[in-house]
């Protein structure tokens, strides 16, 4: 059974105007340019699941509020027998490959890329393994770019800016692996969200610190021009009193 989710990007403006943060404080807080996140709300681009991932957090809510995934409640996966779902209609689709349970650090998944399709530029804590089955992609991370065909490998880390783009005619696929949390099949990744509103501090902490800097390169020059001309203005000499 195939599920689409669409609106994703109505639920992130309607969860940030809750809220009460400016498009610029998620923007900041997911590593995104704000751009890019207006075009996601207004459903102008799609989102990939690492960056949602990144939203949702921005957001201080489950990832599940933002996407419904399914559920993978057995070790073993099999061809056929698994759901695809997409975060949008038109950019990639996705099958679950791992399960979750207690210490469990890996999330895989299967990733199906239409011709054309280039995510946006992404960054995000530990590490990402990518193994392409079928296609040509283009990994760029950092400043290097690594082109891969079927049968290729790469294994970078992920707080690189990275971004992947589907070189060839007709879809690409590939299995990615990563540390990232992609599913929050009980909330655990999220528990302490609730009352961390560390990325978002952040990100206001960055925007004031710009005001007060521009505020303080205005006083400074203030401060120069009085200056300036204090040292401009002559003293006068005393007259001294005829004999």
């Amino acid at each position: 059974m195939d599920s689409d989710i669409m609106h994703i990007g109505q639920r992130i403006r309607r969860l940030r105007r809750e809220a009460k943060l400016t498009l610029l404080e998620v923007a900041s807080a997911a590593n995104l340019s704000i751009g890019f996140m207006s075009q996601v709300e207004r459903n102008l681009t799609g989102i990939s699941i690492s960056s949602l991932v990144n939203v949702a957090k921005a957001l201080n809510v489950p990832l599940g509020v933002l996407v419904d995934q399914p559920r993978q409640e057995q070790p073993d996966s099999h061809q056929g027998a698994r759901e695809s779902y997409s975060l949008d209609d038109t950019q990639q689709r996705y099958e679950r490959l791992s399960t979750t349970f207690n210490g469990s650090l890996l999330n895989a998944v299967k990733v199906q890329l239409l011709e054309g399709y280039r995510s946006e530029w992404v960054a995000h804590g530990g590490d990402e393994f990518v193994y392409v089955l079928s296609g040509q992609v283009s990994y760029a991370v950092g400043k290097k770019e690594y082109l891969l065909a079927s049968g290729d490998s790469l294994h970078f880390d992920a707080q690189q800016q990275h971004r992947v783009t589907n070189l060839g005619d007709g879809v690409a696929e590939l299995i990615s692996v990563g540390t990232l949390q992609l599913f929050d099949d009980d909330h655990s990744v999220f528990v302490s969200l609730a009352n961390n509103t560390k990325p978002v501090e952040a990100a206001k902490r960055k925007s004031k610190a710009a005001g007060k800097k521009a505020n303080v390169t205005g006083a400074a020059g203030a401060s120069e021009s009085t200056a300036a001309k204090k040292v401009a203005t002559p003293r006068r000499r005393p007259t001294r009193a005829g004999k």
